[in-house]
């Protein structure tokens, strides 16, 4: 599979299934996609019996994001979506932002990404990672009166990231120790609460 992998249909099946995906309104990391197509060729290969490469014309884009949206939809309730599928951001309008909230919100996200990682909801923590950088590098531009730019998107995300998060740690008893151990952890996880509802109000009266 490793030289299937490295080909050009493959590459470009890869590239038309994502495409596909965001004609459906979702966006899926890209080595995810890449593995959902692997998966889909190797099966392809024991069924018909041809080698890698010819399998790969057989695998069409449509059955691969078939595939991702079947496994997003089929998930149980309150389950990270798999594949690191998100929504496309449909609101790429630009707002202006002091510079000391939008570091706020970078806290957020590292706070908020650190306890969906701890608590083994991996695409979450990924996408308030990319958040947190997206907004970094919002702050690292030259900024004009101590304002920066960013798309409202973005505010939407952080909204809605940390807010999930925030009714994990509050309802499942999510915890920002791996230990298990009874150590006053449950007080301080309580503790974080209001400071990440306080973020999302101010994601959402950022946005305007």
């Amino acid at each position: 599979m490793a030289e299937a992998k490295n080909s050009v249909p493959f590459k470009a099946l890869v590239a038309q299934a994502s495409a596909v995906l965001l004609t459906r309104g979702v966006e899926a990391e890209t080595t995810a996609v890449h593995g959902v197509v692997a998966h889909l060729v190797g099966a392809m290969v024991k069924r018909v019996g041809m080698d890698e490469e010819e399998a790969v014309h057989l695998v069409t884009p449509e059955a691969v994001a078939d595939t991702i949206m079947k496994a997003t939809a089929e998930r149980e309730p309150g389950a990270a979506p798999p594949h690191a599928v998100r929504p496309v951001r449909v609101d790429d309008r630009l707002v202006r932002v002091r510079v000391e909230s939008l570091g706020h919100l970078v806290m957020a996200t590292e706070q908020a990404g650190k306890y969906a990682s701890l608590n083994g909801d991996g695409p979450a923590a990924a996408h308030l990672l990319d958040l947190g950088t997206e907004i970094g590098a919002a702050l690292v531009k030259r900024q004009a009166e101590g304002e920066a730019e960013i798309p409202i998107g973005v505010l939407d995300e952080v909204a809605e990231r940390v807010d999930a998060v925030a009714d994990h740690l509050e309802e499942d008893g999510w915890s920002g120790c791996p230990c298990g151990e009874d150590h006053g952890q449950r007080e301080t996880d309580l503790g974080a609460l209001p400071v990440m509802r306080h973020h999302v109000a101010l994601a959402r009266r950022l946005r305007g």
